[in-house]
């Protein structure tokens, strides 16, 4: 059988599996502002256009540069002030078939007129945006010209064509490594069927991609060492480009190569270096012909370095806490291997055995793989470094995984040489890798091994963290409102995450606005609420929550991915009917090293639902978004140091008018509470608490 049969049959089955499970998926939330971005930059390419003259149209998930439409955890392209002007109901979906309706040809949803060209070709991200480009190119062509898949479904065509080419090599490098078709098989359905590279590979444009990319660098360079011939060299460049163009994680590969290098006792720097520098000038030139941004601007270049740097070393407040020790984070490797199947860890052990006792020939592979494991893992665990959301970040790691898994599958076939015994292990170890992808479907990414549950049940709760499935999860939730939510229903967007709630998906009826949610006045909006154990401290966050029994959740492995909440009494888990004025209240200015403060004491305990403040002149009674800092004190913990845990930001208020402000609060319990303006101009520095509410 011909070397290249099974990586490309391999190949193939992943890409016919991806495209017909295509539509099974949402999109995360970084999607939207990256398919804008591609649209714009395919538009220029294309056109040579800047602008679309195309008309601009309300949207949560099209808000202008500078503006803000989430009540709590904003996105990076959100900035300081609240949305623009909306209409009271947004039905985006209608809205966007009328104006395609007017058009001759199709138009996607993701070509927006407020974030055109002009704007990013000025104001580019860090981000560089091959991925988009391509997958905006491909919307054009398979969603406008051909019609043969969806409009948000064209653009991820792309990020599973790539993943597939992950497949192929993948497979033909393991075989080229054991010259095992046992091997090779497993490698590939190691890579093509691990949980979250599946998901990943249908939603995510970034990780998946510098996987691949990552994985291609080191196949090329290894043959180039093998044979010194220019075609390898080349293709490693090109990997090398394209990994750049995607996300940075390809600026250690030095740090696997050299010592490798080291190793076989690498004769011919001299060569390496003066192909280097070619390679290099060729890799800047591609990366400034795939970015317009930079040809406007040189210095965009020298942006990503910052970014990245800023980003693996600053304060990371997104990881859960409590996998520091002695300045080593150890949330990044453990997590890897909670999300990686049994079989996978345990062939991987077996492929470790391999490369101790064969150590892969004269080049000594086995040492090239084993640093490939290493330095990734490394290097986001070292004191000072930050990662978050597990293997996501370090996603090529996975294909070095997936060639272990092939070389302890060929090691464990040589123990038995019997060639139906080979068939069953095949068999076997693909009918254990197809189960959790059938049964999680499509949350895959929200997958892991029974390894979790040894872990005490603090660290399982941890895992389990808010950015698991990147708001793939909000399409489930979507379809399921369209069959049962209410005619005219109204959705409510608090959260940077809700741009995950493509409007192309709702029922025409249905409306989503930040302006919908009604809190305490209970008008029936829905809520959709990601799983986040790191509960925000705010109201728009902890309300439906505190206040709400879900309508509907969205679930894997009995854990809750996604809840729906509807906001109307009869939902109620707390009765907000039992609210009371609170009497007897002491309201006393005071000062400590924190700051000027207002303390007010309760006569004891209640969960604290508002706050009214009266005589306001000076103050900015129409900022949704105040930002002050509450400090809830129960009864037994008056005494103690403030506990950050009680901390609570203040950002949902009302304007009642006649000088008259209300701020809500999510029923936290409290004897004491203490209140730090923010400046001169807070609410509550300029006038008078006069009422606290209340529930026993």
């Amino acid at each position: 059988m011909n070397k290249y049969f099974l990586p490309i049959s391999l190949s193939l089955v992943f890409l016919i599996v991806g495209i017909f499970t295509i539509s099974d998926y949402g999109i995360n939330w970084d999607a939207p502002i990256h398919m804008m971005r591609g649209q714009a930059f395919a538009n220029f390419y294309l056109t040579g256009q800047k602008t679309y003259n195309l008309p601009t149209n309300y949207s949560p998930n099209i808000i202008k540069p500078g503006e803000i439409a989430s009540r709590y955890y904003y996105i990076p392209v959100e900035d300081t002030k609240p949305i623009g002007p909306l209409p009271q109901r947004l039905l985006l979906k209608k809205e966007f078939d009328n104006v395609q309706k007017q058009r001759d040809g199709k138009l996607s949803y993701y070509q927006s007129e407020i974030w055109n060209g002009e704007l990013w070709l000025r104001y580019d991200t860090p981000h560089l945006p091959l991925v988009d480009t391509l997958s905006a190119i491909s919307n054009r062509l398979f969603w406008g010209k051909l019609g043969w898949f969806g409009d948000i479904e064209s653009y991820q065509l792309v990020y599973i064509l790539i993943s597939s080419l992950g497949i192929f090599i993948v497979s033909l490098f393991t075989y080229e490594i054991t010259h095992s078709f046992l091997a090779s098989a497993v490698a590939g359905l190691s890579l093509g069927l691990f949980p979250i590279f599946f998901a990943e590979s249908h939603i995510n444009m970034k990780d998946p991609a510098q996987a691949v990319f990552f994985l291609g660098s080191i196949w090329a360079f290894w043959h180039w060492v093998r044979s010194r011939h220019l075609r390898w060299w080349g293709l490693f460049c090109l990997f090398v480009a394209l990994a750049l163009a995607t996300k940075w994680n390809i600026v250690f590969l030095p740090l696997i190569l050299i010592p490798w290098l080291i190793l076989i006792k690498f004769k011919d720097w001299g060569k390496l270096g003066k192909l280097g520098i070619l390679g290099g000038v060729g890799v800047i030139i591609f990366l400034i012909a795939t970015w317009p941004a930079a040809w406007f601007n040189l210095g965009k270049l020298l942006e990503p370095f910052k970014y990245y740097f800023t980003i693996g070393t600053g304060i990371n407040k997104l990881q859960p806490e409590g996998f520091t020790f002695f300045g080593f984070n150890f949330y990044p490797v453990i997590a890897t291997l909670l999300q990686t199947p049994e079989i996978i860890l345990l062939l991987g052990m077996l492929g470790v055995i391999w490369v101790i006792k064969e150590r892969g020939g004269n080049l000594k592979i086995g040492y090239l793989l084993l640093v490939w494991l290493i330095m990734p893992a490394l290097r986001v665990s070292l004191p000072g470094m930050n990662s978050y959301t597990g293997v996501r970040q370090i996603m090529e790691i996975l294909p070095v995984m997936a060639i272990l898994a092939g070389l302890g599958g060929s090691y464990l076939a040589k123990k038995v040489q019997n060639n139906i015994t080979i068939i069953m292990i095949i068999t076997i170890i693909t009918v254990i890798l197809l189960f959790p992808t059938i049964k999680l479907h499509p949350n895959q990414n929200a997958y892991f091994n029974v390894l979790l549950k040894t872990l005490p049940q603090d660290l399982q709760i941890k895992f389990n963290d808010w950015g698991l499935t990147y708001g793939n999860s909000y399409k489930q939730a979507v379809l399921w409102l369209n069959q049962n939510a209410d005619e005219n229903a109204n959705i409510a967007h608090l959260q940077g995450s809700d741009y995950a709630i493509s409007p192309l998906w709702l029922r025409e009826d249905i409306s989503i606005s930040p302006y919908h949610f009604s809190g305490f006045d209970q008008k029936g909006e829905y809520i959709l609420v990601l799983y986040n154990p790191l509960n925000t401290p705010t109201f728009a966050k902890r309300y439906p929550e505190k206040f709400l029994n879900p309508v509907h959740e969205i679930k894997a492995e009995g854990i809750s991915l996604l809840s729906i909440y509807k906001n109307e009494q009869k939902f109620n888990k707390l009765d907000i009917s039992k609210e009371k004025v609170l009497s007897n209240i002491i309201v006393q200015p005071k000062s400590e090293e924190r700051g000027d403060f207002w303390e007010i004491r309760l006569d004891k305990d209640y969960r604290i639902t508002r706050v009214l403040v009266e005589n306001l002149s000076a103050c900015d009674k129409t900022m949704i978004y105040s930002n002050e800092l509450i400090f809830f004190i129960p009864s037994d913990q008056v005494d103690n140091d403030l506990d950050p845990a009680r901390a609570f930001i203040l950002n949902e208020k009302k304007d009642l008018g006649k000088g008259t402000v209300e701020y809500d609060f999510p029923a936290e319990s409290a004897s004491v509470i203490r209140i730090y303006p923010l400046n001169n101009q807070s609410c509550f520095g300029q006038g008078k608490i006069i009422k606290v509410y209340g529930i026993e």
